[in-house]
């Protein structure tokens, strides 16, 4: 199981002696969103190279280049599944917002659990997918959902500080906001990385 606290300090003492190098990664995705193509490929770069700052890997753009190349299709693959579940997920909860009475309020919260379920699944899908050696989805989700079920009181705290995170990010500063989503995935990877110790993904 995680600890919390040590995950969070854990990952911010990561940021603060990479700040600098992370903040220009953080930009650099930002930017690649714009492009919409290399949005996905972007996100799964971030998480890579957040990994190699843990592990003391030095990297440069070169790097990241190579990574994009080799993570672009993974990362699209994985952007496919995304749009299909949460466009499903976002359709019925727009379409259908209005319905009252029977069956509909109880669905409007379902959908709503399910796609709070999947955001969480996907916040640590790239440490699990970068960590093991089988790279399927289907490996990376079940090791996902056995890493949310192993804590399943730790996970949400962690989830809600992220949410809280990102919430204050967004509100204030430019500063904070730059570096939000490479705070995210250093949380994701740290958590990862400690339940790991504890716990053997799905073999493969």
């Amino acid at each position: 199981m995680i600890k919390p606290f040590r995950v969070f300090k854990r990952a911010f003492k990561l940021w603060w002696d990479e700040w600098f190098l992370l903040t220009v990664l953080h930009i650099g995705w930002f930017l690649a969103q714009f492009l919409i193509v290399t949005g996905p490929p972007a996100t799964a770069v971030l998480y890579a190279m957040v990994r190699r700052s843990i592990d003391g890997d030095y990297w440069d753009h070169r790097e990241v280049w190579e990574a994009l190349r080799r993570l672009f299709w993974p990362a699209w693959r994985w952007a496919g599944l995304n749009l299909l579940v949460g466009g499903v997920v976002l359709f019925n909860l727009l379409v259908f917002q209005d319905n009252a009475g029977g069956m509909w309020p109880i669905l409007r919260v379902v959908w709503s659990v399910a796609l709070v379920l999947w955001a969480s699944l996907n916040l640590f899908y790239w440490p699990f997918w970068l960590a093991q050696a089988d790279k399927s989805m289907r490996t990376t989700y079940a090791n996902c959902g056995r890493f949310l079920l192993l804590n399943v009181w730790q996970a949400p705290l962690l989830i809600l500080a992220c949410l809280v995170l990102a919430v204050v990010s967004v509100l204030t500063t430019l500063p904070f906001t730059l570096a939000l989503f490479v705070w995210l995935a250093l949380l994701a990877e740290t958590a990862v990385r400690q339940s790991l110790s504890t716990m053997s993904p799905e073999p493969g």
